[in-house]
């Protein structure tokens, strides 16, 4: 593991650009980059190469919002026993159907986003795996219905308006092709880049046993068909927005315009996704600058899209783990459990 006792308490200016570019395109050429951020392909490639070796920023695959609607998205609530909290978030943060590991404030101890291919297989994960976990105490779980905006949309806004353009205008159009079956390959492809979204097609071609055209392609398909997305990841405490907060609300899910009105006026929010199973029918995931900001942030929501009601709120404490990423208490990535959604739970 490498030496991280130096790492600076912030991302400097040039490597808050660096993962804003990544974010827009996150397997874009060093050389493309480079021209966007007036640098030498080089230089960026290393500056990049420094910053994954830290475990202060990283690219990472996710699961598509067309494979999240075949299966099961789910938000599940854990309280634990008193002093077993970082017992079972450690536990549960090698389970690969678990993504993220959130300890919080509020009426749960830990906050889990897990991902299963049907209802029943995550009935069974729930009542035969998570309750009989020593240490837990009760869960509540509520299932997501659709992804309004996820992570994977939000912006560090760290570029100015002509290396926005520019990274954006290069980057190559992604529209959806005919919807394919998702095999056996793909599924390996998927788990592959949840390692490292930027592995070369050479290696990719070389551990699938297909030609390099083969899987440009099919990564090509998936993404426009969004059954896998591409995410650059960035630890949270050094990059300005060390604050983060969850939120449920009721709000009226068939008015996209104004959730549409919502996600514009406030965008500190990385992720709004509907909900079934309790009375919120929506959760709010926000990055802030400070534990102040805090205090205003109900009443921006609201003036926004005032048919909204906020009806309980959460802090991050510390994330144990995100999609796939074991992080350490200063957001870090250490280690990976690959995000094999698709495997036998049991």
């Amino acid at each position: 593991m490498p030496d991280r006792s130096q790492e600076s308490a912030h991302l400097d200016e040039l490597d808050l650009s660096l993962v804003n570019t990544l974010q827009i395109d996150p397997r874009a050429p060093w050389s493309r980059i480079g021209r966007a951020l007036e640098l030498d392909p080089v230089t960026v490639a290393r500056r990049w190469s420094r910053l994954t070796e830290a475990g202060v920023a990283w690219i990472t695959a996710q699961p598509g919002r067309a494979q999240i609607s075949q299966g099961c998205l789910a938000f599940v609530e854990v309280n634990c026993q008193a002093g077993r909290a970082l017992e079972v978030a450690n536990t549960l943060a090698q389970w690969p159907h678990v993504m993220t590991v959130d300890h919080t404030s509020g009426g749960r101890d830990l906050l889990l986003t897990v991902s299963m291919p049907t209802l029943p297989a995550l009935s069974g994960y729930l009542l035969e795996r998570l309750a009989a976990l020593p240490g837990v105490s009760a869960t509540r779980t509520q299932l997501g219905t659709h992804v309004f905006t996820h992570a994977t949309d939000w912006r560090l806004r760290a570029l100015d308006p002509r290396q926005r353009a520019q990274i954006t205008a290069e980057r190559p159009p992604r529209s959806p092709s005919t919807p394919q079956t998702f095999t056996t390959r793909d599924r390996l492809l998927s788990v592959r880049l949840g390692v490292d979204g930027r592995t070369s097609l050479t290696d990719l071609a070389e551990e699938l046993g297909v030609g390099i055209t083969t899987v440009r392609k099919r990564l090509a398909r998936l993404i426009a068909n969004e059954d896998l997305e591409l995410r650059c990841e960035v630890a949270q405490p050094l990059c300005g927005w060390p604050i983060s907060t969850t939120i449920w609300a009721q709000a009226h899910l068939d008015d996209r315009d104004a959730l549409t009105r919502l996600l514009a006026a406030v965008p500190e929010i990385r992720a709004c996704i509907g909900l079934a199973g309790g009375t919120a029918n929506l959760l709010i995931s926000v990055w802030l600058r400070s534990l102040s900001d805090i205090r205003g942030l109900e009443s921006r929501l609201t003036s926004a899209l005032p048919q909204l009601k906020v009806l309980d709120q959460a802090v991050s404490l510390r994330f144990v783990k995100r999609m796939g990423r074991i992080l350490d208490p200063a957001g870090r990535s250490v280690s990976t459990v690959p995000m094999d959604i698709w495997s036998d739970p049991s």
